[in-house]
């Protein structure tokens, strides 16, 4: 299964990133660097005294009644089982269960709200039947992204979004449920990263690493990072051509080259024969 395009770069980031961050690989290029409450906000989260932040790292998943006798199923391969499950409360859907590889587990559910909006996902991407990533959406967009990457089945890592824009990332990379890692997006695909090397639940001075800048990574540009631009009418040369209804130029045929006068020729007079003549 393939993750949004908006969030693979992140993803990939943060698996390698996570790894040297544990080896205790940092850049220290922030001395005394203070890191203000952002990394400390976001539903599900539980703050002790000096800015230690905890959360639930529980993967819940929400129930959708697939053995409803009014449920719509679907079967998508024709083996006879069902790959798309519907379920609906007084003919609106509020959620569907879908066997993607068609190996009879779920991958993905999906949740709708009053609206008929998507309100929350769920998914399944190692095959094992477990919930490795739950997002949840705000008026049909997306606002958090909580995940198990180490398919450990346990959260430990959540992604925050605003007006559906990766914004700042919380990691518990050693799974004892408080947060270790803070990271921000000033660039997208290019996060600066906060760490407690000290485990003391709090970013430390000098232990932050400027990802793109330290391994040389450059992201891949988005069609929304380009700006539109308009057509300059400074110059002769970017004034716009009209390739329609115009009226074909007449142009006369070449003139045929005339044979060239041949030159004159002085034939000599015929000689005038006085021979036999008589008076």
């Amino acid at each position: 299964m393939t993750r949004m395009t908006e969030d693979t770069d992140s993803t990939s980031v943060r698996r390698a990133v996570g790894g040297r961050t544990r080896l205790g690989f940092v850049l220290l290029v922030a001395a005394g660097f203070q890191f203000g409450c952002n990394g400390a906000g976001g539903p599900g989260a539980s703050s002790a005294s000096g800015g230690i932040t905890k959360r639930d790292t529980k993967v819940t998943h929400e129930p959708c009644d697939t053995s409803s006798a009014s449920a719509e199923k679907i079967d998508a391969n024709g083996d006879g089982k069902p790959d798309i499950t519907i379920v609906r409360e007084g003919g609106r859907e509020v959620c569907r269960a879908v066997d993607l590889n068609f190996d009879g587990v779920i991958d993905a559910y999906t949740y709708f709200d009053e609206n008929g909006q998507l309100r929350r996902r769920e998914n399944d991407y190692d095959k094992d039947g477990q919930i490795d990533e739950i997002t949840t959406f705000k008026a049909g967009q997306i606002a958090e992204k909580d995940q198990s990457t180490a398919l450990a089945r346990h959260l430990d890592t959540w992604d925050f979004y605003q007006a559906g824009i990766l914004v700042r990332t919380e990691r518990d990379s050693n799974g004892d449920g408080v947060i270790d890692q803070w990271w921000e997006y000033p660039k997208p695909g290019c996060p600066m990263i906060h760490a407690d090397v000290n485990n003391d639940g709090r970013p430390d001075p000098g232990a932050t690493i400027d990802y793109c800048k330290e391994t040389g990574y450059v992201p891949p540009e988005r069609a929304s990072d380009k700006q539109p631009t308009s057509p300059s009418f400074s110059t002769k040369t970017s004034m716009p051509t009209e390739t329609e209804n115009k009226v074909p130029t007449e142009t006369s045929a070449p003139a045929a080259d005339k044979p060239a006068d041949k030159p004159a020729t002085d034939k000599p007079a015929p000689a005038t024969s006085t021979k036999g003549s008589t008076k």
